[in-house]
């Protein structure tokens, strides 16, 4: 009998232990949303400032941080698109939930301008054959006044008799596009 008890004495003893050494942390939870729409932001980021805890909310723009040390904290939520809300004091109790909300306010992005020039590319990878692209700023440069006489002067075409040749082709053979129109 009086080693039961001894027995017994002992895994209370160890219960009790091993829960004051789990019971040194404690966590932080609760939700993000919108200061004004009240409607979840998933994905925002809520960090334990001096310390590499945080987590990332639910669709449902709750979240939980697990295992924090007992004590106080500071914690941050941001998110894309809305001001940073920081929390000083937050007390942590060793094996209690700490619930923390947070609502933050939007904010207007400012960025600068971005100007994209698109250029053609010297060769075109996914050509099969030969291909001469010509704009209309390389028309107005030369001293012609028939369409003609401009397409006389590209390689492999040749104007005989007013006739457009290409290549060797014969003449009611050849077309060719004009800004989408067909000329012939």
């Amino acid at each position: 009998m009086k080693n039961k008890v001894k027995f017994l004495i002992s895994v209370l003893l160890l219960l009790i232990s091993v829960q004051l050494v789990f019971a040194q942390y404690g966590k932080i939870s609760g939700r993000v949303v919108d200061r004004e729409t009240k409607e979840p932001l998933p994905g925002a980021s809520v960090v334990v400032q001096g310390t590499t805890l945080g987590a990332a909310t639910d669709v449902n723009g709750n979240y939980v941080i697990l295992n924090v040390p007992a004590g106080t904290y500071t914690v941050v939520a941001s998110y894309v698109g809305y001001q940073t809300v920081t929390v000083s004091g937050v007390q942590v109790i060793a094996g209690l939930t700490r619930e923390l909300n947070f609502e933050l306010p939007s904010t207007a992005i400012e960025l600068r301008a971005v100007e994209v020039v698109a250029e053609r590319p010297l060769i075109e990878k996914s050509a099969t054959n030969a291909i001469r692209v010509v704009t209309s700023a390389d028309v107005e440069k030369l001293p012609v006044r028939d369409v003609n006489v401009y397409f006389a002067l590209q390689a492999g075409v040749s104007l005989q008799y007013g006739r457009l040749y290409i290549r060797g082709s014969r003449s009611d053979e050849v077309g060719y596009m004009i800004e989408g129109g067909k000329c012939n």
